[in-house]
């Protein structure tokens, strides 16, 4: 008899295959192909009777069904020895409570709080889209002709939050509903070096209100939530680097290295042909100083104000004129202690830098 060796890839699409048919909704190709957004809803509303034969003693049940209607999950029911009343439900879900929290009927009507972990029965994570809250309850002995109170409320599932307050109706009131994706963290990450290539330690690579030191080896790492950030990294001695809008992806590193410069504590750089700036004008200045500058490389022009430590201190505008003006605040608009600082213009690969004196 000949043996029958498949190829392990094959081998893999077939399990993937064999999977979806058993679990099509929670399947690992399904997975591959279908965002599911992880998260938590939850779901508030408070039952109110129609005076039914046993009012105002009730059974009922809430659970999740999809877009098309079909069953995801029980989440609670209180209904112990009147299930049958339920009608709704037990067409919608057969009577199944996996992962449910059960109880017998209450005896009066009350506010029902519970929350949803975006899993099916079987505690597969389901993906994204729209899905509904089912609410029925029976205070009489509910049959397909004569049924119990129904509501069903809609939501979407996904990386956007939701916040929804409903208005009260007859039998269902105080309701309300929120979707609260999970944060899944991207990575930023990078080495700090001087213009020769060594590495620097010590750095402050500093993103919103966090920050990082970097190691002996230059190296870096910090953990953001997903957006766009102003990143910028400082070491006394070194001229302050930011990068504006970097994007941080779920689950996804990003690098973002740093070459840092030397501080000259010159009044000015060497002039070139390509880029010029003016000395601060006035100088030492109270209020405001003013540098006018000129380029002949096309492109965005970038100015940038450090303190004698090479710090990062605030950004100028410099991009649809020839001046640049600094009334000696930070980027958080707090006034400068009196002392030196520089005003550096950038176009292209080349700088310049001027001194100027904050004296008030």
């Amino acid at each position: 008899m000949k043996k029958i060796i498949l190829p392990v890839g094959l081998l893999i699409i077939l399990s993937l295959c064999f999977g979806d048919f058993i679990n099509p909704e929670g399947s690992q190709l399904a997975r591959l192909y279908r965002n599911m957004t992880e998260g938590s809803a939850t779901f508030n509303v408070r039952t109110a009777t129609y005076n039914g034969q046993y009012a105002p003693k009730n059974a009922g049940v809430i659970w999740i069904t999809n877009s098309q209607n079909q069953f995801v999950k029980t989440v609670k029911i209180w209904a112990s020895s009147y299930r049958s009343a339920l009608v709704r439900w037990i067409s919608s879900s057969g009577q199944n409570t996996n992962g449910a929290i059960t109880s017998a009927s209450i005896n009066t009507h009350q506010l029902h709080n519970i929350t949803w972990n975006g899993t099916n029965a079987q505690g597969v994570a389901v993906p994204d889209g729209d899905y509904k809250f089912n609410v029925e309850f029976a205070e009489h002995n509910a049959n397909s002709s004569n049924m119990g109170k129904f509501k069903q409320v809609t939501f979407t599932k996904g990386s956007t939050p939701v916040n929804l307050t409903l208005t009260d109706e007859t039998y269902f009131k105080n309701m309300s509903l929120t979707w609260v994706p999970a944060i899944v963290n991207g990575t930023l990450s990078g080495t700090v070096t001087s213009s020769m290539g060594t590495p620097i330690q010590g750095a402050v690579i500093l993103a919103g209100s966090f920050n990082v030191v970097s190691s002996a080896t230059g190296s870096y790492s910090l953990s953001l939530s997903p957006g766009l950030w102003n990143v910028s990294c400082t070491v006394n001695g070194y001229i302050t680097q930011q990068m504006n809008n970097v994007q941080i992806t779920a689950s996804t590193p990003t690098v973002v290295d740093f070459n840092m410069a030397t501080v000259g504590i010159e009044d000015e750089t060497t002039p070139s042909a390509y880029l010029s700036l003016s000395q601060g004008y006035p100088n030492p200045f109270k209020e405001f100083t003013s540098l006018s500058f000129s380029t002949k490389v096309p492109g965005m022009v970038a100015a940038q104000v450090f303190d004698l430590k090479g710090r990062y201190i605030r950004q100028l505008n410099a991009d649809s004129s020839t001046t640049v003006a600094w009334d000696g605040r930070d980027d958080a608009g707090r006034y400068c202690v009196n002392g030196i600082y520089f005003v550096r213009v950038e176009s292209g690969n080349f700088s310049a830098t001027r001194k100027v004196i904050l004296q008030r």
